[in-house]
């Protein structure tokens, strides 16, 4: 007979495997998460606030970094409490983390497509880039891309509410993600197995496929470039981008599609320790990341960080 998980709910392990270092590694995920949030936060405030900035790139971009904050906070809070020894979790908020993170990640890779074609409509078909992608576009691109991601996860959820978790309530990750649920499941999870499968085909299978087909014709053009200078200024408008995309799709890649060498609980818990790694990766160090990248690598932001500084200088004085 199944326990009601309904009511008894989940414990969140977390880290719990290293118990001399909890207060270390707490303070040092709030720091992270705190920083994570105020760059985000500033990326949006210095794009609302400089006009120049007003474009579809930045605009797609203050997009990227809501997203990046309502992420790491839909994960990072509950994490932090599991250093404290409050690692319960109800089987609905349980479920709806899940739903969140499913459809936040969704968004992100939507949204990554959407920036791979204004770098696409920038660098191969520049005299037309303002028609192409006007005001009205980009909000239209916008609300499609949430509106998909909210509506993607809901075949999953919809069959992994009626699976019966009887072989424990200890989730061995840092929040509740379909494959350690998956694993606690007594039930078949064949056609949670297959929902999934076709999900993957009908999205993030189309929206990389777009985003390869869009920076091969990306490099294309740029190499055809004659001079130096001219490459390396049209490659630098894409980098940051291009870099951000890849870190994606190998953490993804690294954590839903690297099956484990063995059976044996040694390669299993060393999996499940990968598993965790490759996590923090994607909830806390790619979205502390790229406000940085997209800073670092682009002189238009650098530009307008210096006229704030200085702008606050003048009202200082």
């Amino acid at each position: 007979m199944y326990e009601n998980t309904t009511l008894k709910g989940f414990i969140l392990l977390g880290f719990s495997e290293y118990p001399d270092f909890q207060v270390l590694l707490f303070f040092s995920f709030l720091i992270a998460y705190s920083l994570c949030i105020l760059e985000n936060i500033f990326l949006m405030v210095l794009v609302c606030l400089n006009s120049q900035l007003h474009t579809p790139m930045y605009f797609f971009l203050c997009n990227l970094s809501f997203l990046d904050i309502c992420l790491t906070t839909l994960i990072q809070p509950k994490f932090l409490l599991t250093f404290l020894n409050m690692r319960s979790i109800s089987f609905h908020e349980c479920m709806g983390q899940l739903y969140l993170y499913i459809a936040l990640q969704s968004l992100e890779y939507l949204l990554l497509t959407v920036m791979s074609y204004d770098r696409y409509v920038s660098i191969c078909n520049p005299l037309h880039y303002n028609l192409i992608l006007n005001n009205k576009v980009c909000v239209i691109l916008s609300a499609v891309t949430w509106l998909i991601s909210l509506i993607d996860p809901a075949p999953i959820m919809r069959l992994l509410t009626k699976l019966p978790f009887c072989k424990s309530h200890e989730i061995d990750h840092l929040f509740c993600d379909s494959v350690p649920l998956l694993n606690l499941s007594c039930g078949s999870i064949t056609t949670v197995g297959i929902t999934i499968l076709i999900e993957v085909l009908v999205l993030p299978v189309p929206a990389f496929s777009f985003t390869l087909y869009s920076y091969t014709s990306i490099i294309s053009v740029i190499l055809k470039i004659q001079s130096a200078k001219g490459r390396l200024k049209a490659f630098s408008t894409c980098s940051s981008h291009l870099t951000v995309v890849s870190m994606l799709y190998l953490t993804l890649t690294c954590i839903y599609f690297v099956p484990p060498s063995s059976n044996s609980s040694s390669n299993n818990s060393k999996t499940v320790s990968l598993s965790k790694t490759v996590s923090l990766l994607n909830i806390i160090l790619i979205p502390m990341l790229n406000p940085v990248l997209y800073s670092l690598c682009n002189k238009e932001v650098k530009n307008a960080f210096l006229k704030f500084i200085k702008h606050k200088r003048i009202l200082a004085n």
